[in-house]
């Protein structure tokens, strides 16, 4: 067991006032086989009332309201997680199924269903999921600003270039193409930076982890995962509604050290 103190801020700076805002964070850590929590804590500012639940994925989610006039909005996560090797078992059998079709940013272009065909050479499952992983990475360039939160799997293939949720949207859809069940991860890694991505795969029952941004095969420690879904639409870190015509500025900013 390894343990790992994080703290993640966010503040978002309005133009204008705004009232009546509504929000739906995903910003804490869950509570799997290998991730266990000494605690959480959740900052809010302006704070007038938060629910914390679950949504469809069993990801923990925190929602509520500011409905006084404010000109920003920050919130911070903050505690302690103690890690074991990156293994999750398989929740439910009947969810798997939602992990082998392809969803609405993962669908593969003939490019792509032709790089998978260049890269099976035989292997299969966990061994093909590596595989393709480090094929991914070798491919891509790494560039920030190149692609959106909407850019698909097969628009950021079609220009070799993009970020870290591209590259796992890549991954992801390759290996369903290929049979293998995947799902999209996103959370904290060690070091000073903002949230990542990366694509957990499914062999024997259990739930492993790659990294195709960072060519690492198989994620051991370090990883503090928020959620998980399909693709980076089911599991946002931040999503509102305000009421007004306020413009946006985002500050982020992870601070996650090994203790």
């Amino acid at each position: 067991m390894k343990k790992y103190i994080y703290n993640y801020q966010t503040i978002i700076h309005f133009s204008t006032s705004v009232a009546r805002h509504f929000f739906l964070l995903r910003c804490m850590p869950c509570v799997n086989d290998c991730q266990q929590m000494s605690h959480r804590d959740l900052f809010l500012y302006p704070r007038e009332s938060v629910i914390y639940g679950a949504d469809a994925w069993h990801n923990p989610i925190q929602y509520g309201q500011v409905l006084r006039p404010h000109d920003s909005f920050v919130f911070v996560s903050s505690g302690e997680a103690r890690l074991e090797p990156y293994r999750i078992a398989l929740e439910k059998e009947s969810l798997l199924g939602l992990f082998q079709v392809q969803s609405g940013q993962t669908v593969p272009s003939v490019e792509m269903e032709r790089f998978l065909l260049e890269h099976r050479e035989g292997k299969s499952g966990w061994a093909l999921a590596c595989r393709l992983s480090e094929a991914v990475y070798r491919y891509m360039t790494y560039a920030p600003g190149t692609t959106l939160m909407t850019t698909t799997a097969a628009e950021a293939f079609g220009q070799r270039q993009g970020v870290c949720q591209d590259y796992a949207h890549i991954l992801i859809g390759l290996c369903r193409a290929a049979g293998i069940p995947a799902r999209y991860a996103n959370g904290f890694i060690p070091g000073l930076g903002t949230t990542h991505a990366w694509v957990e795969v499914c062999d024997g029952g259990v739930w492993r982890a790659l990294d195709p941004t960072n060519n690492l095969h198989e994620i051991d420690y370090g990883y503090i995962k928020i959620a998980h879904g399909r693709d980076a639409a089911d599991c946002p870190v931040n999503r509102g509604v305000f009421r007004g015509t306020a413009g946006q500025q985002t500050q982020v900013r992870i601070i996650v050290e090994e203790i």
